[in-house]
């Protein structure tokens, strides 16, 4: 028996996975586990127990139920960035294929941000405040409660794609490998999807007639509910409080929960400083520039890219 899963997708975080995720777990040749992403290879991002599947058999155990003869794949998107995930997943499949999405990083780091914020796991509302909190971070210090994971709060080496292609492709031939730009993806979701289904080796979906977007940008309709919302009396409240909590919970409503999807609203993220997006655009000059010749294309035309392009690795 094969191994399974047969493909994955890799990464990046915020540049579209959720979506295809959505579109080939829909299609009736392909077994995609409930559980998104078990970054089960990822074991040196040092993931609580919570966010990572631990062990081969319960890794084995999502692919259990799968037909014998559907496609098997699965969606995490930290592999791209660990350094050990790629070389672990060829060593258990050899033939495994591997898709990556990519988009413009600063359009990328933004929305990671704002995504973290939304759902509590960064506690610095302004970005350019956390991207400057980076390096103490990496230290150990002004970690967010429900994220305390330093490699991961770093958004610059996150986004900086070139170091992560070029060990990919060190470790996988390149005719495993697609690479998909989510601006591409979404100007022409049917296109692109059916570049998707060449490359599995799978058949149309006569069903998929929409790509919806999953994971959009959402604001907040009231900041100042929302602050409140994020206050320690309510994730750690009194007694009289938690015994109200439980006994919503028991009816099966969740106040808190409830409060903060009827406080949402599709928006745009705040404009940067311009002194900020030109900073941002230098940092990623180089790493862009590297990528174009990664992968042998133009990638993000309002994005400048340095030349020539100087190899950098992960911090």
């Amino acid at each position: 028996m094969r191994p399974r899963p047969d493909f994955f997708i890799a990464g990046a975080p915020k540049c579209g996975t959720t979506s295809l995720w959505n579109y080939l777990r829909a299609h009736p040749a392909v077994f995609m586990p409930a559980n998104k992403e078990p970054h089960y290879f990822c074991s040196d991002l040092d993931l609580a127990a919570d966010l990572r599947i631990g062990t081969l058999a319960e890794y084995e155990a999502l692919f259990s139920t799968a037909p014998p003869h559907a496609l098997t794949g699965e969606a995490s998107v930290f592999y791209l960035y660990s350094k050990l995930a790629i070389g672990q997943i060829m060593a258990r499949n050899v033939d495994a294929k591997i898709i990556v999405m990519l988009r413009n990083p600063i359009e990328a780091v933004r929305s990671m941000h704002a995504f973290r914020w939304n759902n509590h796991l960064e506690d610095v509302r302004d970005f350019e405040q956390a991207w400057r909190l980076q390096k103490s971070r990496l230290e150990g210090r002004h970690l967010p409660p429900r994220w305390p994971y330093p490699q991961l709060l770093q958004y610059g080496a996150q986004n900086s794609y070139a170091p992560q292609v070029r060990r990919l492709l060190a470790q996988v031939p390149r005719k495993q490998c697609l690479f998909l730009l989510f601006e591409e993806f979404f100007a022409d979701s049917s296109r692109q999807f059916a570049r998707v289904l060449e490359f599995l080796g799978l058949p149309p979906d006569p069903a998929r007639t929409a790509f919806p977007v999953v994971n959009q940008t959402v604001g907040v309709r009231s900041l100042r509910l929302d602050r409140l919302l994020r206050q320690p009396l309510l994730r750690q409240p009194p007694a009289a409080l938690l015994a109200l909590r439980h006994a919503a919970h028991a009816f099966g409503f969740h106040p808190v929960r409830a409060l903060r999807l009827l406080n949402r609203v599709a928006g745009e993220r705040p404009p940067l400083r311009q002194s900020f997006r030109a900073e941002l655009e230098e940092y990623f000059s180089v790493d862009v520039a590297e990528l174009e010749q990664l992968l042998g294309r133009g990638l993000w035309p309002s994005l400048p890219s340095a030349a020539p392009p100087i190899m950098r690795e992960l911090n």
